[in-house]
């Protein structure tokens, strides 16, 4: 299985260089893993437009929400020491947490919070505009606009906690439990969870005892050591045929959300560690497993990046689908200038990491096409 796999990387290769042709690439960072074996790894394009830097599969890029299923593993790991049960009340652990409408979100359970079940609505965009370079974005996006609206609440809000008491100017959008919407603040919500039940800073936890633990040496939550590194990116978006390029992705203040910086070899690592059932590094197989079942059977929003899912579901931090008769595990994340993509087909032990400097480039689609020629045939 595994000669055959590696076998068949030159189709998919073929396949990045059409995509590099008709200008959908600037910089992309790919790997692929099949149980604990990088069968493929290899990076196209440039670091930066201006360099003669090439991407490769050690390039450090952001991956934006794929961080989610980093902040679910952390409170899955609390879980299996008995200091979190998922499916108790999240103001058991957080007494402050409230909404608007409180008998409502006195409901709300942990689960709830990490499946995006909880009944928040999807734009409530306080977490990204607090970041510390939000200015830099004025006349590339939205953002900037959305955060002079709201100067005087970003100049309050300096932890997690901000954030969580910030909740209680939203209204939900439905009773908990009674839908489905993707929620970006809500995973800074999950950071102030782990560090109230755990009393250990959230960015010294996953750096020490899950990047660590599974040998992602070139992982970082730390913006300045990602940008500053000898092998990392700009970012760039496209306005009238023309590159511009945008601000470095970077909001410390509520990582949890996606700011996490890795390569595309060291999240292969990470996919395998979510595909070692019963040996993993990370978790028992029962947390693994819990993590990747769905809590929402279907998500009508699902983002776009998996739109060829069939059935798509959110679990704890992934989103679940099938495609071709395979389950399928994945996340992605998307910012400004930032498309990245992981996808797992756990019962083949196959996953696929793509990783791009450039909003154009449809990383989830990239893993779909690999997981075709992957499986095509056996």
């Amino acid at each position: 299985m595994l000669q055959r796999l590696r076998s068949k990387t030159a189709s998919f290769e073929n396949y990045i260089y059409k995509l590099q042709k008709d200008k959908r690439i600037v910089g992309l960072s790919i790997a692929i893993v099949y149980d604990d074996n990088i069968v493929y790894k290899n990076g196209f394009g440039k670091t930066d437009i201006k360099s003669s830097k090439n991407v490769d599969e050690n390039t450090i890029l952001s991956i934006q929400s794929i961080t989610k299923s980093f902040a679910a593993t952390s409170i899955m790991r609390l879980v299996e020491k008995g200091l979190i049960n998922i499916d108790n009340p999240l103001i058991e652990y957080l007494p402050y947490f409230r909404t608007k409408n409180k008998s409502q979100s006195d409901k709300i359970t942990v689960k709830q919070l990490l499946s995006h079940t909880a009944g928040f609505p999807k734009d409530i965009h306080i977490a990204n505009i607090i970041s510390p370079n939000i200015s830099e974005f004025k006349g590339i996006d939205s953002l900037y606009e959305k955060s002079q609206e709201y100067s005087k609440i970003i100049e309050s809000i300096n932890t997690f906690e901000d954030i969580t008491r910030y909740f209680e100017n939203i209204n939900l959008s439905y009773e908990p439990g009674r839908g489905w919407s993707y929620c970006t603040d809500a995973y800074a919500i999950v950071g102030d969870l782990f560090e109230k039940v755990s009393e250990t800073s959230w960015d010294e936890y996953v750096e020490n005892e899950i990047f660590k633990s599974i040998g992602m040496e070139r992982t970082t939550l730390d913006p300045i050591q990602a940008q500053n590194d000898f092998n990392s990116c700009k970012y760039y978006i496209e306005k009238n045929n023309n590159l511009i390029e945008v601000p470095f992705p970077t909001n410390p203040i509520v990582a949890p959300i996606g700011f996490i910086y890795s390569t595309a070899h060291d999240m292969a690592k990470y996919l395998a560690a979510h595909m070692k059932y019963g040996y993993s590094p990370i978790l028992t197989s029962k947390g693994i497993g819990r993590m990747q079942i769905p809590v929402s059977e279907i998500c009508n929003n699902t983002n776009d990046n998996f739109k060829w899912l069939k059935d798509a579901g959110y679990g704890l931090g992934w989103f679940i689908g099938h495609y071709k008769g395979q389950r399928i595990v994945g996340h992605s994340g998307g910012y400004p200038g930032v498309r990245a993509s992981v996808v797992m087909v756990p019962g083949k032990k196959l996953g696929v990491v793509a990783l791009s400097n450039f909003e154009r480039t449809d990383s989830g689609v990239i893993c779909q096409r690999a997981i075709d020629i992957m499986l095509n045939d056996e």
